[in-house]
């Protein structure tokens, strides 16, 4: 499916921000067609907008009304998709990243339970988890936090019932077809079932630094406990 096959809406999302959605259902060619039209709308340079934020299948656009109004950047917005009518919509940008993960009931209070869930070893769990290629999605929840999908269909499993007050910095999740990490110590309703020792989010710099990008392809590459812990990683919660 081409971009032009796809009726593109324009919502207001209060006084100085839109949403254009791009597409129907996520995927790698949604995304695709999601991060062209921010590029093309970050080559026209266009003064008063001030941040684009982009996802499964929209584009949040934030805006100065001192600068520029509604009206004059819906009608840039639809001439950015005119141009794009040609485009495939294929997904060729994002790093290609690896992130370590100590998997272990340890480290990982839902690993059992993911198991359990689905039938399977813990065993089969890592494995399968660490096999598959994700893509960043979305960024959002949390500064640094990663949506990426797709989990393989054989360790899906929902969210918990009743969502823990505080899940450690670093915690690997998932929650049905979707895994991440959590890059600050916050509430959180997802199965964890490791630990990263990567910072994903530093607040000391200035800006602040968010490691992972939309767009990103993530693997997780298992390591044991000493290896974690030689990382910089920490077990203390």
């Amino acid at each position: 499916m081409e971009l032009a096959e796809v009726q593109p809406e324009i919502i207001p999302s209060g006084d100085e921000a839109l949403t254009v959605y791009l597409a129907e259902s996520p995927g790698e060619q949604a995304l695709g067609r999601v991060l062209q039209f921010c590029e093309a709308l970050r080559q026209r340079s266009v003064a008063g907008v001030t941040d684009l934020v982009p996802s499964y299948t929209s584009v949040a656009i934030y805006y100065d009304l001192s600068i520029i109004d509604y009206t004059s950047l819906c009608k840039l917005v639809r001439e950015v998709i005119a141009s794009l009518h040609a485009e495939s919509g294929t997904l060729t940008s994002g790093r290609e990243l690896v992130l370590p993960v100590y998997y272990s009931a340890e480290s990982g209070p839902d690993l059992e339970r993911v198991a359990a869930h689905n039938n399977c070893s813990v065993d089969d769990v890592i494995s399968l988890h660490s096999a598959a290629t994700y893509r960043v999605y979305a960024l959002g929840f949390r500064p640094g936090f990663g949506f990426m999908g797709m989990v393989p269909a054989k360790i899906r499993t929902p969210r918990l019932d009743s969502p823990r007050p505080a899940v450690p910095a670093g915690s690997v999740a998932l929650a049905e077809a979707q895994t991440a990490v959590y890059p600050l110590q916050s509430p959180g309703g997802w199965n964890l079932i490791g630990l990263c020792p990567v910072a994903l989010f530093d607040r000391t710099c200035n800006p602040p630094s968010i490691y992972l990008r939309v767009g990103d392809r993530v693997r997780f590459e298992p390591v044991d406990r000493e290896r974690y812990l030689e990382l910089g990683g920490r077990l203390d919660g």
